[in-house]
């Protein structure tokens, strides 16, 4: 059997439960309100018959039968000889109890009839006397009204005070919805808009803490950033001494002379790779720029040969320093990492670029590819670890994301989603 469905969010989950709340009382309400209104006045009302009905017989015992006839008809009571017809009116809270108690209330030989007389609903009570005789007594209704008038007014009550929980439901829930989308910028170091630090107590006091995090996190990756920076930028100057001396030392045999310039330039690499990850793109300049021709670019700086289809204009507002950075990154990772035939495609889908770079290697797995984003996880094919952190944070700084999915039946395609204008 399915279960029903219930509301996931805070808010509807409050009002939901402040709804049957109040429904169950208002149900509470009305048969509370039936067994201390409805029920009495049905009980009085036969002790008052039954009175009646006491006087009316002692009344036929001594009197003849026409007199006894015509003193009910003086005092404005409708008599009659024969069974009146009768009506179901159960519906009538107040007629339901009073046929319910009616055996319990009068004495033998009586009973109650409910009927009507021209417009009126009326109760007709049998008397115990030879020939019997059936009186009716008019029912006033406006108990009933009454009644159906505080039933109204409990129901208004309820809606107006469900109403008012929804308001001030959706005063906390509104606050802790606008920090939650900001909370991933927060994570990343960013600080927190205006309005997240809006909204009940506990909830600014939740995004001051949240914002006082962020601004440790984001002062310890400055430090490390600087530090980061400073030591790869000290080390270049004794790198280029090392390269100079490679080139004046003599007697070194070439091959190994071309192989400690190899190593130099993989360290020089290295190191422009830390300064990029350190520097981090944040503080450079968005400007309008052409990703067709920065693709081209990065291409013609590689060494393999590369399958490309791209529009001949691709428009959009970027970074381009960092996007030529994080393209180049994902053209070296394929060629390291990966085997050809590689392929660069770069494409529009709605208000996103997608640049879907390629290739036939060995591929990752699903749990491989999670890994590879982190910084300074290495793989078999060496490098520093921090290619594809440099391009998944260049794809956050343009609202967009890097995806690594499997190409099929062999391969990796790295997917570069870019949201300029």
């Amino acid at each position: 059997m399915s279960r029903l469905p219930l509301p996931r969010s805070v808010f509807g989950q409050l009002v939901l439960v402040i709804g049957l709340v109040l429904l169950g009382s208002a149900v509470l309400a009305v048969a509370m309100g039936r067994q201390m209104t409805t029920r009495p006045a049905a009980g009085q009302l036969l002790k008052a018959m039954d009175g009646f009905a006491d006087v009316a017989e002692e009344l036929a015992r001594t009197q003849p039968h026409e007199r006894v006839v015509a003193h009910l008809r003086d005092a404005g009571l409708a008599v009659s000889e024969l069974p009146p017809p009768a009506r179901d009116l159960r519906a009538v809270p107040f007629m339901r109890e009073l046929l319910e108690q009616a055996p319990q209330q009068l004495a033998p030989g009586r009973e109650v009839r409910l009927g009507r007389v021209g417009m009126a609903n009326v109760v007709w009570l049998k008397l115990n006397t030879q020939p019997a005789l059936w009186v009716s007594f008019a029912f006033d209704q406006r108990g009933s009204r009454v009644l159906r008038f505080s039933v109204l007014m409990l129901f208004v009550g309820a809606a107006l005070v469900w109403l008012a929980a929804a308001y001030y439901a959706r005063r906390l829930v509104v606050p802790l919805r606008r920090l939650a989308q900001s909370a991933p910028a927060i994570v990343r170091g960013e600080s927190p808009p205006a309005g997240a630090l809006a909204g009940p107590r506990e909830v600014q006091e939740l995004a001051r803490a949240l914002a006082d995090s962020s601004r440790d996190i984001r002062e310890a990756a400055e430090e490390r950033a600087l530090m980061l920076a400073g030591i790869s930028h000290d080390l270049r100057t004794p790198l280029t001494r090392l390269q100079y001396a490679v080139e004046l030392v003599p007697g070194v045999d070439t091959e190994l002379r071309a192989g400690m310039h190899r190593d130099i330039a993989d360290v020089d690499a290295i190191l422009s790779q830390f300064i990029a990850y350190a520097r981090d793109g944040r503080d450079e300049a968005s400007e309008p720029l052409d990703l067709a021709v920065l693709c081209r670019h990065a291409i013609s700086a590689c060494e393999r040969e590369w399958e490309v289809e791209m529009p001949p204009y691709a428009p959009m507002t970027g970074k381009p320093m960092a996007l030529q950075r994080a393209v180049g990154n994902l053209l070296a990772n394929a060629q390291r990492h990966g085997a050809p035939p590689y392929s660069l495609r770069l494409s529009r889908q709605g208000d996103a670029w997608r640049i879907e770079v390629a290739d036939h290697g060995p591929g990752l797995s699903a749990q491989a590819a999670e890994r590879a984003r982190q910084p300074f996880v290495h793989g078999e094919g060496g490098g520093t670890g921090l290619g594809l952190a440099i391009v998944e944070r260049v794809a956050r700084q343009h609202d967009g994301e890097l995806r690594l999915l499997p190409l099929r039946p062999h391969g990796l395609v790295a997917t570069l989603v870019l949201r300029g204008s």
